[in-house]
């Protein structure tokens, strides 16, 4: 069975995202880089089937096959493709492939593991291992058209699985009903199914259904919300509690097209929020054109967060923006596409400059303890102006 033509990473892209990385390589004197991560892997081959892509400096790649060799034929833009048995085989191929023996060679120091590391360098002997991952986080940074285009489709899943909510919403649905139910439209709006996380024990999934006081419950995530989740062996997200009325109720979801993904959230109710709530969202919509207006080539990450926070101080928000108490998230956006934790990060210690192509999810948020979270969250692409909403949905409170 032949893939489908239009669902495959287009090999212009493939091409040229190598040769931006082979620059990266030539600055930092890089021979050879082997990249086996998941996502790094379908960036720069199009393909996730198993092996190890190896670019060299100059020349082109070499696609070394675990996996069904025909498979990554017709998924990757890679025009080498030598199956191998096992890694030991790697460096032969270098050798009569490549026409390479490297003296430094790159990998994924952020993902891959020690046991692989070690490996990698007793095989590779007398070769010095260099670190990659910010190189190719950099270079992941920029989107191209293509991309930003299939971060745009993504938005609609979210928006049209919200569309729905009237026949959804009702008194005595769990928090992992109606996210199931949101799932489901999704899934069949041609949503891939995961949820990349760059980040080491930062586990995830679709996003998560908040309601009341559940929604503001810290955990071990590195985000203004958490909540209880079903189990302590998973613990955050949506749980098997009845949704209350005139409570709020926090969809923060992922769902993506082709690998790439749209993390957006919106606040609901059933009935009404109480005033205190609503006059608090007024407020956070303010925050949000503020930082809208703050996105534009040339600002700098850290800076931008900083201005948010002294926007929120001046309109009695500091307390419960991004976080309740102490525990705060110390951000309020972040890069967003093949993984939910790209680069840039909007927040403190991220002192890059936007630039036209970086594509942010930014997230306002205000967590009430005892009450629950109300928040909304858009994805925007810096572009030579200032920025543009890829995720332009109705951002008023959703009444059922």
């Amino acid at each position: 069975m032949e893939l489908s033509i239009e669902r495959k990473t287009p090999r212009k892209e493939i091409k040229a995202r190598i040769s931006t990385f082979q620059e990266a390589l030539m600055q930092l004197e890089v021979d050879l880089a082997i990249v086996v991560q998941n996502a790094d892997l379908f960036y720069f081959s199009g393909t996730i089937q198993g092996g190890y892509l190896l670019i060299p400096m100059e020349g082109e790649p070499v696609f070394a096959a675990t996996g069904d060799a025909h498979r990554i034929e017709q998924e990757s833009g890679i025009d080498k493709i030598v199956p191998i048995t096992g890694i030991k085989e790697i460096p032969g191929l270098c050798k009569e492939i490549l026409r390479l023996e490297p003296r430094t060679v790159g990998l994924e120091f952020d993902v891959l593991p020690v046991s692989l590391y070690h490996r990698v360098c007793a095989l590779l002997h007398g070769c010095s291992a260099v670190d990659v991952s910010n190189s190719i986080r950099k270079i992941r940074m920029l989107k191209s058209s293509y991309e930003i285009n299939k971060i745009r489709e993504s938005a609609m899943i979210y928006g049209e699985a919200l569309s729905h909510l009237p026949e959804i919403l009702r008194p005595g649905i769990t928090e992992v009903d109606l996210e199931s139910e949101l799932v489901r439209l999704a899934r069949r709006r041609s949503h891939f199914g995961a949820h990349r996380v760059r980040g080491f024990n930062q586990e995830s999934y679709y996003g998560h259904v908040l309601a009341g006081p559940r929604g503001a419950v810290p955990s071990m995530l590195k985000s203004p919300t958490g909540g209880l989740g079903s189990t302590p062996a998973f613990g955050y997200g949506s749980g098997h509690w009845a949704i209350e009325e005139n409570s709020p109720i926090l969809i923060d979801m992922c769902f993506g097209i082709d690998g790439y993904l749209a993390d957006q959230t919106r606040t609901a109710v059933i009935g009404k929020l109480p005033a205190s709530l609503n006059s608090a969202y007024e407020k956070l919509l303010t925050l949000k054109k503020e930082i809208e207006g703050l996105l534009r080539p040339g600002a700098i990450c850290e800076e931008v967060y900083f201005q948010a926070l002294d926007k929120a101080e001046s309109l009695g928000l500091a307390k419960n923006f991004m976080g309740a108490g102490e525990r705060k998230a110390r951000f309020v956006g972040h890069g967003i596409g093949l993984e939910m934790d790209e680069w840039p990060v909007i927040g403190k210690g991220f002192r890059t400059a936007l630039a036209p192509g970086m594509v942010l999810a930014v997230e306002p948020k205000l967590i009430f303890h005892g009450i629950g979270a109300i928040g909304l969250e858009d994805n925007y692409v810096i572009t030579e102006e200032g920025c543009e909403n890829l995720t332009p949905l109705d951002e008023c409170i959703i009444e059922i």
